[in-house]
């Protein structure tokens, strides 16, 4: 049995309090339409709106906090306050069950070879005219820093994360930019840089943003699967130790 075994005792588990109480703070996110920046109820309102001791409620908001859905400011005027969903935070819960797993860079490159063409295929088909602005907006940037510079690796960074929220959905959004966002987290750790193949992934970029951009959306995807397979065989040559790493929590 390893780590993420399923048993039947598992999936039977009772639902702690303060797990109940953290769910139902985020359901009155998302029905209040609350944004980054607002403040939860105080904790007397809480305990009293829940019935449950200090105790069990402070549980839920570290839950929630260690979801980076809310941060816990002290003293006056603190307490709990809403935050953005960082993709950041999603792929750090991924790196967890992915170290359990014994996940390898490979693995999460080639998952994302799969992702990554029908967010491109989607975001041609979308069309939607605010995201185009984005696309082209990002691929000047890109083209717009010169080789060499590390502001680079952010740029084609935000190049991806452009084309993932223009599929229309939700969850191809947030995956592909979680994935992506551990990924690059990985890269830093390692000291890996673009700098030798900028120029090439840049012009390689353009041609994936121009096919969305002109709505064809099955060059949009081959494109983009050729993108992924040349960045995984140029790592697996220059980099094969990197490629064969375990992916660690964090």
């Amino acid at each position: 049995m390893g780590f993420l075994t399923t048993t039947q005792g598992q999936l039977s588990r009772p639902v702690k309090t303060s797990e109940r109480i953290a769910a139902a703070l985020v359901e009155d996110v998302i029905r209040e339409g609350l944004q980054p920046g607002d403040r939860l109820p105080n904790e007397a309102a809480m305990v009293e709106r829940f019935r449950v001791g200090k105790g069990s409620l402070r549980e839920a908001l570290r839950i929630l906090e260690v979801y980076g859905l809310i941060s816990l400011k002290s003293g006056p005027g603190g307490g709990p306050i809403v935050q953005a969903v960082d993709p950041r935070e999603v792929g750090r819960t991924f790196s967890l069950y992915l170290s359990l797993r014994g996940a390898t860079i490979t693995e999460l490159i080639e998952t994302r070879m799969f992702i990554e063409p029908m967010v491109a295929r989607l975001g041609a088909q979308n069309r939607d005219p605010r995201a185009l602005k984005r696309l082209e907006k990002a691929l000047e940037v890109e083209a717009a820093v010169s080789e060499g510079d590390n502001r680079y690796v952010q740029a084609a960074n935000d190049f991806h994360y452009v084309v993932a929220s223009m599929t229309g959905n939700s969850v191809f959004d947030l995956v592909a930019t979680a994935l992506k966002e551990l990924y690059t987290t990985k890269v830093v750790e390692a000291g890996i840089t673009a700098t030798t193949v900028q120029k090439t992934i840049c012009a390689e970029h353009r041609e994936i943003g121009k096919a969305i951009l002109d709505g064809e959306a099955d060059e949009a995807e081959r494109l983009m699967r050729e993108h992924m397979a040349f960045y995984l065989g140029r790592l697996k040559d220059t980099n094969p130790a990197f490629t064969a790493l375990r992916i660690s929590w964090g």
